[in-house]
């Protein structure tokens, strides 16, 4: 056979075990993706992604998050916005993984591209949060493809690299601030890995700053003409203080180490851990640079975040996962011929037997996941979590009887916009601020009674009994967790006392 036929066949290969995977990517990320209700952070994403079709593209992004929701868009979520808030995701996902193929298939080969798969697939930590409306996992994609274009810039140092380069980078930063530290590991590639000149390689930096500043132009612009602050959110997560910051880099330390204990991704850890240690090790230059890079962000958070969650550090999962299976796919191919794919299928099936119990608790009732406290406690049990709220909603068909009153909702703002996804057409309720009496008042004012939607976690929704209405309960709705008796979330029909 010719030289050129197992080239071609190889190539085929490559491909087809591409497509294999990034379908069993979809169906894994896609499948029951509904089963958890929205976050508060994913409503806010799906309103802001209403606002673009109202003519609002920057909509309340002082929190750092300026563009990521104009994928959401794009979709068109005024039409079953829980999914399709969510494909947003997934379909960044599948970019990310076809991106890190590139990287495979430059710097290894087939075996590095299946195990690039395995651990991005079963990483259970990625799975959770590329199920949701969220930012972070977006822009730890677009961050793995700025450093995949910054390795490209260091190797051929061409302008046009620069440019490309420059607006990935850019992107990352505009779907979510926490990107941020990977300007740094751009640089560091671009400076340490490069071929060019010294002089050149500045050159080439400071295009991709350029453009970098060019892509934050229209926002700041927008942000200066309406008077808002810049960005005072986001960087309020960021710590200050010589010994304030040692103690934030324990505690986030700690946290990190405890998600990734408590989310059973603990065999999955020893492999991306193992996997970096090969990538120092066996790993040519290139690699070496890319592993020190994509160490940056994750050291940056962990000193400098203020409250690092557990959101924040996924962000640097993506670029973990290619250079680990690198590591991997190193020391497979030092194994003899026979015996390689022995091992990469025996490293399949232990990160398949971490991954299929998560994913199947996932699929049938998440508020069951080993989740870490901090995480359960946003997810499941608080106001935050969108439990109670969501059930609340979806029942209103049947608890709502009079459908001639106003629905009032006693809760923050973007709970009631959150909730008011899940609404039936003519059933969303009004949103005010916590715990909205006015609205209430002004409703029976004008219609003698409404219902009252009642968030009572902490000391957001008002306490009916001291209205001065009668006052009837008409349904409970308790988070997991929760009884009849103490459910945060109630549902009320409040009248005018007849005379």
């Amino acid at each position: 056979m010719p030289q050129n036929f197992y080239s071609v066949r190889r190539r085929w290969q490559s491909y087809l075990l591409a497509c294999l995977f990034l379908c069993l990517l979809w169906w894994s990320r896609l499948h029951a993706v509904e089963m958890l209700p929205l976050h508060n952070d994913e409503g806010l994403h799906l309103t802001r992604a209403v606002e673009v079709w109202s003519g609002h593209p920057f909509w309340a992004i002082s929190d750092g998050k300026i563009i990521n929701h104009w994928l959401i868009a794009a979709f068109y979520p005024q039409n079953v916005p829980v999914f399709i808030g969510r494909i947003a995701t997934v379909f960044v996902a599948l970019i990310g993984l076809a991106a890190s193929f590139g990287l495979a298939r430059r710097l290894s080969g087939n075996i590095a591209q299946v195990l690039i798969s395995g651990l991005w697939i079963g990483a259970v930590y990625l799975f959770f949060y590329e199920r949701m409306a969220f930012s972070d996992a977006q822009a730890g994609v677009l961050s793995l493809w700025a450093l995949l274009a910054s390795l490209r810039l260091a190797q051929h140092g061409r302008v046009q690299n620069a440019m490309i380069t420059g607006f990935v980078l850019g992107l990352a930063l505009l779907f979510k601030f926490t990107a941020a530290p990977f300007a740094l590991s751009v640089a560091l590639i671009i400076l340490a890995a490069g071929r060019a000149s010294l002089p050149r390689r500045f050159v080439l930096l400071a295009m991709v700053i350029a453009v970098v500043c060019v892509m934050f132009a229209v926002p700041l612009l927008y942000l200066t003409w309406r008077g808002q602050d810049f960005f005072a959110v986001a960087f309020a997560w960021i710590g200050t203080g010589g010994g304030a910051r040692g103690i934030t880099l324990v505690e986030n330390i700690q946290r990190l180490l405890l998600i990734l204990l408590d989310l059973g991704a603990t065999w999955w850890s020893v492999l991306t851990f193992t996997g970096l240690i090969l990538a120092a090790l066996w790993g040519n230059r290139s690699l070496r640079v890319l592993l020190i890079a994509a160490l940056l962000p994750l050291l940056a958070i962990l000193i400098l975040g203020s409250d690092a969650q557990s959101r924040h550090f996924v962000v640097t999962l993506p670029p973990f996962i290619a250079v680990a299976a690198l590591g991997l796919s190193a020391a497979v191919n030092r194994l003899p011929q026979g015996w390689r794919p022995t091992a990469v299928g025996i490293l399949l099936l232990s990160i398949l037997v971490g991954f299929a119990p998560f994913a199947y608790q996932s699929y049938i009732d998440p508020a069951k996941l080993p989740l870490p406290d901090l995480m359960r406690s946003q997810y499941v049990h608080d106001h935050s979590s969108g439990y109670g709220l969501r059930e609340a909603v979806q029942a209103f068909p049947s608890t709502i009887q009079r459908r001639d009153l106003p629905i009032v909702a006693s809760m923050f703002p973007d709970s009631c916009r959150r909730a008011n996804f899940y609404a039936a057409p003519g059933l969303d309720m009004i949103c005010a601020d916590a715990p909205g009496q006015p609205q209430i008042e002004a409703a029976i004012e004008a219609h003698g009674a409404v219902y009252v939607l009642v968030e009572n976690g902490g000391l957001i929704g008002i306490d009916v009994s001291m209205l001065p209405f009668v006052a009837t309960r008409m349904a409970v709705y308790p988070r997991p967790g929760e009884e009849a008796a103490n459910a945060s979330v109630q549902l009320w029909l409040l009248e005018r006392e007849q005379p």
